[in-house]
């Protein structure tokens, strides 16, 4: 007896030593869940979260600081150890705007902020489950998977692996100049996002069996510029491969006309960062090099503010998408139009009242709103003036708004759908139009967010829970399957451009013709 007493006391002597050269917490990972996951750079261990196991922060890019400022991400350096991934890396810095509140506060800042996290009911490694991959918006020029809508999970407890991550924003994701060109082996500049959320897709494609998810089965899914992120990856030939299907929710991507959503010709884009960079004094050919040396959030803080317009959806960000000739070789739209974008299936839609708050207080009179037509839609302004007529500041207000949903949103999510369609793609096209209960601005603008993630902050009413409960259904199912139906008591039909047929998504879904 004494023998075995001895025995069990070296065992746990054992497994305490294990327990401290691997981190073990009460707080962390119980016997439940994945426990201690080894990814390509290390351990990690995480949360236990019910019946999920979640990581957050985990590196997957080296920090884009120094001299990586405006360099392609390069690969994360391994650690030793166990990385404790409990908590959300910091945000990458971008401004602050008061206006949108604490729900959409990027909390922390860092350039040391290229992080990724999981959310996943595995119970163990290789279980294959669907992957949903998560690109946030904000204009191009902010955001973060950090903020509290963005948490993955009432998704993942609907049977999917739910990913998160940071990309560069803003002055520091998308600054395009000619010395950066002429740095560049491939004589491009700007698209550092685009390029961090093919790290992050990279990442997944080598790390995310370990934590219970197929890589041959990953949906992304993304909203406003995160959603045009995804139409331009589409179109990017490099991503291809790096996911399997898509949902886009109110993206765009027309290069003119009265949107922020759009692109730079590549002479444009180094134009624009050239006068900004001499803008801060920096001329010359050490330009770069000084800008390399001065903090992050001085960068951010003198560049141009949208957001100080009453009607910030129709004015130019400041930096944004470049077509650069090599990570993207030509306009979106028109390798669209013509075919060649990667095709895998898609979900793709838009709200009914984007506008709202896009064009929220215009303000404008009459004859402001015959200039703006006149200088946003040149030779089609009279056409465009007798669709959306105007004899007052309460008629020009409505079709200011009408123009941001239709223009900007409605029609470029019809345009994606019917060149996928046309591919011969399981295309699914839709519309939101679910009102929050007591919201005067409509199905605005993100408010399909709270149907999608569900957050716990958010206190749904009976009627918005079961519209959530359908919406999250429709989501993962995609997701699972390729397909949204099966789970709703009607059956979404894939789009075409004869029938233009859509789901209408409101108290209940209803198919309709006509978009």
């Amino acid at each position: 007896m004494a023998e075995i007493r001895k025995l069990g006391l070296l065992l746990c002597a054992i497994f305490a030593g294990l327990c401290l050269l691997v981190g073990c917490t009460a707080a962390e990972n119980t016997q439940k869940g994945l426990g201690i996951v080894k990814t390509g750079d290390g351990y990690v261990s995480g949360l236990n979260q019910s019946k999920l196991s979640v990581y957050l922060g985990i590196p997957y890019a080296a920090p884009p600081t120094g001299d990586l400022r405006w360099r392609p991400p390069e690969a994360a350096k391994p650690w030793e150890g166990v990385y404790k991934a409990v908590k959300f890396g910091p945000s990458c810095p971008q401004a602050y705007v008061k206006e949108f509140g604490s729900e959409w506060d990027p909390g922390n800042m860092s350039e040391d902020c290229l992080t990724i996290n999981i959310w996943t009911p595995a119970d163990k490694s290789g279980e294959k489950l669907p992957v949903m991959a998560f690109i946030y918006g904000g204009a191009f020029m902010r955001g973060s998977s950090a903020i509290p809508m963005y948490n993955g999970t009432a998704l993942a407890n609907k049977g999917v692996v739910v990913v998160t991550f940071n990309y560069r924003v803003g002055v520091l994701g998308y600054l395009a100049h000619p010395l950066l060109s002429k740095e560049s082996p491939n004589n491009a500049s700007g698209n550092y996002a685009l390029l961090d959320q093919q790290a992050a897709l990279r990442w997944v494609q080598k790390n995310i069996a370990a934590f219970g998810g197929d890589p041959d089965h990953v949906t992304i899914f993304g909203e406003s510029a995160g959603a045009a992120n995804i139409i331009t990856q589409l179109a990017i030939p490099q991503s291809k491969g790096l996911y399997s299907q898509a949902i886009v929710e109110s993206g765009g991507i027309w290069t003119n006309g009265p949107t922020i959503i759009g692109y730079r010709t590549k002479a444009g884009a180094e134009e624009y960062g050239q006068k900004f960079a001499e803008s801060l004094g920096y001329f010359g050919p050490d330009a770069i090099r000084k800008m390399r040396n001065i903090s992050a959030f001085e960068l951010v803080n003198r560049t141009p503010n949208v957001w100080d317009s009453t009607f910030w959806g129709f004015h130019d960000v400041a930096f944004k998408t470049t077509i650069d000739g090599w990570l993207v070789p030509e306009e979106p739209q028109e390798i669209f139009r013509q075919g060649r974008q990667n095709p895998v299936p898609l979900m793709i839609g838009s709200n009914a009242d984007e506008g709202t708050v896009l064009a929220a207080n215009t303000n404008m009179t009459a004859e402001d709103y015959w200039k703006f037509l006149r200088d946003n839609f040149g030779e089609d302004a009279y056409q465009t003036l007798a669709r959306y007529p105007a004899k007052n500041k309460e008629e020009v207000q409505y079709r200011m708004e009408r123009i941001a949903t239709e223009i900007n949103f409605a029609l470029a999510s019809r345009f994606i759908a019917g060149s996928m369609s046309n591919l011969n793609q399981s295309t699914y096209l839709y519309k939101f139009t679910y009102v929050l209960p007591g919201q005067p601005m409509g199905a605005y603008h993100t408010s399909e967010l709270y149907f999608v993630f569900r957050p716990s902050y958010w206190k749904a009413d009976s009627t918005s829970a079961a519209v959530s409960d359908y919406v999250m259904d429709m989501w993962t199912r995609f997701a699972k399957t390729g397909s949204p139906n099966g789970g709703i008591n009607v059956t979404w039909p894939q789009y075409s451009n004869e029938k233009d047929q859509y789901l209408d998504i409101g108290e209940t879904p209803v198919v309709k013709a006509g978009y």
